[in-house]
């Protein structure tokens, strides 16, 4: 006998689909060398359907490999719903990574695009000539001085925001498999090359639900969170999506993880839950 109780897929578009309905109003707030910008989470579920588009004109592979190489950014979290939602895989690169690691990373993966703020494109562009799949690079521009106009031979360039505004908002597709994959992280500090690890929208959402309980983390709709471990570090620890999930406030420190800047951050935004790894929180103890 099969029960007959919420017979549908896990699936990260329902994480979404709550945000945009039940919390349109609710804030996200970026840091940036440009000051702080503010939006709520229906002008940004707006934006992330608009991307979801922006895969479709860039002539994305129905699962293609849509690569980050950024901070813990709103715009980033347009990219952590827009990419599994429109069927694709998201797939984090992880800042520190020695420039060899990230040249054998984006090959396996077989990225076809990589969005990267400009704060940290001089790490990327020496390495474009050595990526063999990737056609497309869109820079977001987060305050970073770089000259991203000349990507090499193979490869366009596009503008973030260029590509955003000549887009239409998308509906989502209906995914009817909860185990198709949603993201990528690769392992870093692992013996020989590092080793990819894929989730799927159903772990994600599993993930997302034991973060929220009380014997977990406690997310909860009247939080205001600083994720200040990185997106590219196994997905945030699951804030991003419990925060959507939840409705929670977000306060996303971008580029500057400097004490004074987190310390400033808690206490100017009153942050009521903040995660990094401890020395992050060694260096922020005497900042207080």
């Amino acid at each position: 006998m099969q029960g007959l109780m919420q017979d549908f897929p896990l699936t990260i578009t329902h994480l979404f689909n709550r945000a945009e309905k039940l919390f349109p109003n609710k804030e996200i707030l970026t840091s940036l060398p440009t000051g702080k910008e503010r939006t709520t989470y229906g002008a940004w579920a707006e934006r992330t359907r608009r991307l979801g588009g922006v895969l479709d004109d860039l002539g994305i592979s129905a699962d293609g490999r849509v690569a980050t190489f950024s901070w813990n950014t709103q715009k980033h979290l347009e990219l952590y719903f827009a990419a599994p939602c429109a069927g694709r895989v998201l797939h984090t690169l992880n800042l520190r990574l020695f420039p060899e690691q990230v040249t054998y990373i984006v090959n396996h993966a077989e990225d076809e695009v990589i969005f990267v703020d400009k704060t940290v494109a001089g790490l990327l562009w020496p390495l474009l000539g050595t990526f063999e799949t990737v056609r497309h690079i869109v820079v977001i521009d987060d305050g970073g001085p770089f000259d991203t106009s000349d990507p090499g031979p193979g490869k366009q360039v596009h503008d973030y925001e260029e590509l955003l505004a000549a887009a239409s908002p998308v509906d989502w597709p209906a995914i009817t498999d909860e185990n198709q994959a949603a993201s990528m992280c690769y392992t870093s500090g692992t013996t020989g090359n590092p080793k990819g690890v894929v989730y799927s929208h159903r772990s994600t959402v599993l993930h997302t639900m034991s973060a929220m309980f009380a014997d977990g983390v406690g997310i909860r709709e009247t939080d205001r969170i600083l994720p200040v471990v990185p997106m590219f570090h196994a997905n945030a620890w699951g804030l991003a999506h419990a925060a959507v999930a939840a409705g929670s406030d977000l306060v996303m420190p971008g580029p500057d993880l400097s004490p004074p800047a987190l310390a400033d951050l808690i206490v100017e935004e009153k942050v009521t839950l903040a995660a990094g790894a401890p020395t992050i929180w060694m260096g922020v103890l005497p900042a207080l």
